[in-house]
């Protein structure tokens, strides 16, 4: 039976890569789950989410070359976030400098994001305020956006100047040893250098020793990260809707000019959303019904060397969002593709429930379907 319907659905950080799985071997909850997985179909995939983004939304991201040669191709999470909220220049550069703070620990410092601090908007205003007049200089503009129901504080820089540097996204930084995964390319010695500057203003700043005297994590640094301009279409994705809470997707959802959902608080208000939209599409004809859920909670915890932060919200994920979606798309002949983002995907629909049926007996193990890094 060929598919009503298709949901993508990308859960990064779902199967790993975690730093130890040993005491998650004899989890119940895992292990239905590994169970599920094995009975699914899968194939290969992009081994993380820019990349997976990049394969659906059928996306060129633009290699600019420096004076020396040297190609930069960061995934422009900047530019989408910032057209997402309308607050885009076409005639500038940008990129993320969020607020971070690091934990210095023998010859390495150790990330946390802005996700975990709890950062105010008078806060943000201040700090992005000193920076601006410190750096307005060097051609520099620092503006914050605030997102008061996610409390995801996020910065950008803006440079009439093209940059010429490849970073590391910030999720992939938490909880890693920063030193290893500084910008690299032919500006990174300048980047580096306004790292250190910016530093030093936020050491030093009140915001900071109020927060310390108050028991809070200082915000003593920033993470620069997707730099680039917009990417170009390569053909048309058939993509009907996004939906998500984070503004990269929202972003994208408007580079392609789909339908865009914020994420509802329940699966219940989604599959409605998603069984209508189908009806919707049969009504017009169109057979390409192609929906992306993106849910993100799980991420950032993957850098934590505590898994049972990850385990506990990996249990909310499966009870409150994927076993329920799995049961509306099967009940509804709706193809579910899942990403997890580690270089596989699983396909579930009525043909692979029925070669699920053939072979009950498979058991799914940890080490084929949980990353260790």
């Amino acid at each position: 039976m060929v598919p009503a319907s298709e949901l993508h659905l990308i859960v990064p950080g779902l199967c790993g890569p975690l730093a130890q799985t040993q005491t998650l071997e004899h989890s119940p909850i895992l292990k239905k789950w590994l169970n599920t997985l094995a009975k699914a179909g899968c194939s290969s995939s992009p081994e993380n989410i820019n990349d997976v983004l990049v394969s659906l939304f059928h996306l060129k991201i633009k290699t600019d070359f420096s004076t020396k040669g040297f190609p930069t191709n960061d995934f422009p999470s900047a530019a989408l976030t910032l057209l997402a909220n309308d607050m885009l220049d076409v005639s500038s550069y940008c990129m993320h400098a969020d607020p971070v703070h690091l934990q210095a620990d023998m010859d390495h410092a150790v990330l946390t994001s802005s996700k975990d601090l709890n950062i105010s908007y008078c806060e943000s205003k201040q700090l992005c305020e000193t920076l601006n007049q410190h750096f307005n200089q060097d051609g520099l503009r620092f503006i914050s956006l605030q997102d008061s129901v996610r409390q995801d504080k996020q910065w950008f820089v803006i440079t009439d100047n093209v940059i010429h540097i490849n970073t590391t996204p910030l999720v992939e930084a938490v909880g890693r040893n920063i030193n290893l995964i500084l910008p690299q390319g032919e500006q990174a010695t300048r980047w580096k250098q306004l790292l250190t500057e910016a530093q030093m203003l936020l050491f030093a700043h009140e915001v900071n020793t109020t927060r310390e005297n108050n028991a809070h994590m200082s915000i003593n640094s920033l993470w620069f990260h997707g730099s680039g301009e917009l990417p170009t279409i390569m053909d048309e994705a058939h993509i009907s809707s996004v939906c998500s809470d984070h503004d990269v997707l929202k972003g994208l959802a408007k580079l392609i000019n789909c339908d865009y959902l914020a994420l509802p608080e329940s699966v219940d208000v989604y599959t409605e959303y998603l069984l209508a939209n189908q009806d919707n599409m049969k009504d017009n004809m169109n057979n390409d019904t192609v929906n992306i859920l993106h849910l993100s909670d799980i991420e950032h915890l993957v850098n934590y060397t505590d898994t049972d932060l990850w385990l506990n919200k990996l249990t909310v994920l499966l009870d409150d969002w994927i076993y329920p979606l799995l049961k509306v798309a099967n009940k509804n002949n709706i193809k579910v593709i899942l990403y997890p983002c580690n270089q596989k995907q699983y396909h579930f629909s009525k043909y692979e429930n029925l070669k699920a049926w053939l072979k009950f007996w498979k058991e799914g193990k940890l080490e084929q379907h949980v990353s260790r890094y």
